[in-house]
This record gives C-alpha cells, sequence and structure tokens, in this order.
C-alpha cells in the first residue's frame, strides 16, 4: 500500500507561517478523505539548516506520496525546489502541493514533465536576468566614470604578513628565498618570492641598512 505522509517545514521565528501549513494541509485531508499515515515535520530557522531538508525527504520509502502546502517549504530557491522536487520522483515519491493546486505524479506523467519545465526555465531567466542587471549596473558606474575593482597598487593581505619581520631578518643576512620558506615552514618558496617582489622588501632593506650606516 502505498503511504501518504504531509511534510511541514517549522520555523520557530515565523509560527504563523508554520500553522499555515497545519491548518491547510488539514483542510486538504479532509476535502479529499484522505487518511494520512505518516507526518514529517523539519525545523529550518536559519539558512544554513536548509541541507536538512534534504536529508529527511531522501529517507522517504519509494512509492510514498508526500503532501506540502507550499512548494516553497522545500527550499529558499527556485533551483533548490526543483533539485528536490526531482530528487523525490527519481524515488518514485509522488508530491502533492496544496496552495499551487500543483501534483507531480512521476517522471513519465506528461503535465509534470511540463511542470518542471516551466520550473526550470524560471530558473534559467532567473540567471539571465541577475546577469544583465549586473551588466547595466556595472556600464552604469562607468559612464558616471567610476573606476571598477580595486584601485592600482593596492595590496592584499597575505600569510606572510605575519612573519614579515623575520623574512627581513633573513634576507639581511644573506638566505636565499628557498632557505627562508624552507625555515619558516612554507612549502612553496615561488609564492614567498612573489611576496618579498610585490612589497620591494629586498630594496627596502637596502635602504634601511643604508640609512643606519649613514646616521652612525
Amino acid at each position: 500500500m502505498t503511504k501518504i505522509a504531509s511534510f511541514i517545514r517549522v520555523n520557530k521565528n515565523n509560527n504563523e507561517y508554520t500553522n499555515v501549513q497545519v491548518v491547510g494541509i488539514k483542510k486538504y485531508l479532509q476535502e479529499n478523505n484522505i487518511t494520512l499515515e505518516k507526518k514529517l515535520e523539519i525545523e529550518v530557522s536559519i539558512p544554513s539548516e536548509e541541507k536538512k531538508i534534504s536529508k529527511i525527504l531522501a529517507k522517504c520509502q519509494n512509492g510514498s506520496t508526500i503532501i506540502v502546502y507550499d512548494i516553497n517549504v522545500l527550499g529558499r530557491t527556485t533551483a533548490t525546489i526543483l533539485k528536490n522536487i526531482k530528487c523525490l520522483l527519481k524515488n518514485e515519491i509522488r508530491v502533492i502541493s496544496v496552495k499551487q493546486n500543483l501534483d507531480f505524479v512521476n517522471n513519465d506523467d506528461m503535465l509534470t514533465k511540463m511542470i518542471l519545465g516551466v520550473i526550470g526555465m524560471t530558473i534559467d531567466l532567473e540567471k539571465d536576468l541577475m546577469s544583465l542587471r549586473t551588466k547595466e549596473a556595472l556600464n552604469a558606474k562607468k559612464l558616471d566614470g567610476i573606476s571598477l575593482g580595486k584601485p592600482k597598487g593596492t595590496i592584499q593581505k597575505s600569510k606572510f604578513d605575519l612573519q614579515r619581520g623575520k623574512i627581513e631578518e633573513l634576507l639581511v643576512v644573506g638566505l636565499s628565498v628557498r632557505k627562508i620558506a624552507k625555515l619558516l615552514g612554507y612549502n612553496n618558496h615561488i609564492g614567498l618570492n612573489n611576496y618579498i617582489k610585490k612589497r620591494n622588501i629586498r630594496e627596502n632593506i637596502v635602504t634601511d641598512t643604508e640609512d643606519t650606516v649613514l646616521a652612525s
């Protein structure tokens, strides 16, 4: 016998959101004379907890039917929702959404294929629009004379900064970059060499040394 389960997404920061799901599914069950065999609930109050949805859905028995009030409970983004629905259908699990009046029967159902296709097109459209808006915003800044990217000459922080003093000391006594890297525990001496060059550390050391000699 096919098992019928409800899926409720609980949000402790929004009790109304949870209650709407409970009431909506209960009404749907009564109107269609459906008896639940299992109730699935999962708490997702922050974005980082989204992954729990996929885990619990993956445990659903093949051949089951899952009833949700709103397909939005399956993910924060359209892409995630589509991914979870496809995963359920792959495991021969039917998905019914009360609010949207959608019935994802199986992968062979023509209407299901059409709905999934429309959702997929929506995702592509969202990506294209986002890309277009980004390009338009960048072009607008260029036209306004705003320079994009980091200013020339900007030096990023580096892991070598923590031992810069020690690096300078070892350069002064004549050690090669390769030996310094090995001594300080760096696997790649090339990265250290680039660091020294970009910051003109050798030149600064020479200048500092000359100034010290003149001062004495």
